[in-house]
């Protein structure tokens, strides 16, 4: 009769030992995760989309993508805890982590408290003209009308690096003024500009210019010289594509500009849903895939890198540490980045 009261009682402790573990859990996982984005039509949009519905799909925490006109926009909103999770340009991520050019006035000099999830695929860019322009490469350029006077300073750089890529000046193109990426495809669709601003191969605003007018993303100049006038303006390097699925725009193989894409969280965020949210991405990585086709690129061995630019979160680097990919040089990079903002 003790022994069996003893085991009653044991599993009875069991039972409330395991009760309160998930409570615990439970509790340190915020009920919805949003996630900022740049406007629907960006292939940013299409990555938070994906992390959205993959983290969704196999966590305990429901998510929303909240499309913004980018992190000029939603960064404010990381220290209100109203945003999550980000998608954005490793620039953006270091500015706004070290409180850097429009980030300086927007964070009140502090930086705003963002740590590292995950490097997603690269973002390969390029400006897009329509197919029967007679526009062929940057240098053509001259005297056209571009979109531009962008509204994040990231995507200002990246257009003025691709015109210098190519040895044009601000001055010496007629800008027309757009507010996002999406738009400036979109004013090359009504025949308001000759070339859109920079813009990223997989936009789904892309499909369109092909369907109405062809489509045709203008091919980077890989020669050192080129590469370093483009280089001085926006920080990324020279990308090999080739025509394919989700590559609409790419007539033959070529260069374009390419950058790393992060996701981030607010360094607040728990330790444990930001496991949560690199464990689900990581073993689910071929949902991602499925999403959009150049997600496919997205695999694990992307996720950790020793080029990060801003800190990981510490919720991933113990998921990191579990596969095996947190090193030691890692390690003190993840001291250095911390000790910027000490």
């Amino acid at each position: 009769m003790i022994m069996k009261k003893i085991l009653i009682l044991g599993f009875a402790i069991g039972v409330l030992f395991s009760w309160s573990v998930k409570v615990t859990m439970a509790q340190q996982l915020p009920p919805i995760l949003n996630v900022g984005t740049h406007p629907v039509g960006s292939f940013f949009n299409v990555v938070g989309t994906a992390v959205a519905t993959v983290v969704g799909r196999h966590t305990a925490m429901k998510t929303t993508v909240k499309p913004m006109a980018g992190p000029s926009a939603w960064y404010p909103l990381i220290k209100t805890q109203e945003i999550d999770l980000g998608v954005l340009n490793n620039w953006d991520a270091e500015k706004g982590y070290l409180g850097e050019s429009v980030y300086g006035k927007l964070s009140e000099g502090k930086g705003f408290r963002v740590r590292l999830i995950a490097i997603s695929v690269n973002n390969a860019i390029g400006l897009a003209v329509a197919a029967d322009s007679g526009i062929y490469r940057y240098s053509d350029l001259k005297g056209k009308r571009v979109a531009g006077n962008l509204p994040t300073p990231s995507l200002q750089l990246q257009t003025e690096a691709l015109l210098l890529n190519g040895g044009v000046s601000w001055s010496e193109i007629k800008v027309i003024p757009v507010s996002s990426v999406a738009e400036g495809v979109k004013v090359v669709i009504e025949g308001r500009s000759d070339s859109s601003a920079t813009c990223t191969i997989g936009m789904p605003i892309i499909e369109e210019l092909q369907a109405k007018k062809g489509a045709r993303i203008l091919p980077l100049d890989p020669s050192p010289e080129a590469v370093k006038r483009t280089k001085e303006k926006f920080p990324g390097y020279p990308f090999k594509v080739t025509p394919g699925p989700g590559k609409t725009g790419v007539e033959k193989e070529q260069y374009l500009w390419a950058y790393d894409i992060y996701l981030i969280g607010r360094e607040d965020l728990p330790d444990e849903a930001a496991y949560q949210v690199v464990k689900a991405l990581w073993e689910n990585h071929k949902d991602l895939g499925s999403i959009h086709v150049l997600l496919k690129d997205w695999t694990p061995d992307k996720f950790a890198t020793k080029e990060a630019l801003i800190p990981y979160h510490s919720g991933t680097i113990k998921f990191y540490k579990e596969r095996g990919v947190w090193t030691s040089e890692m390690a003190k990079l993840q001291e250095s980045l911390l000790a910027k903002k000490k």
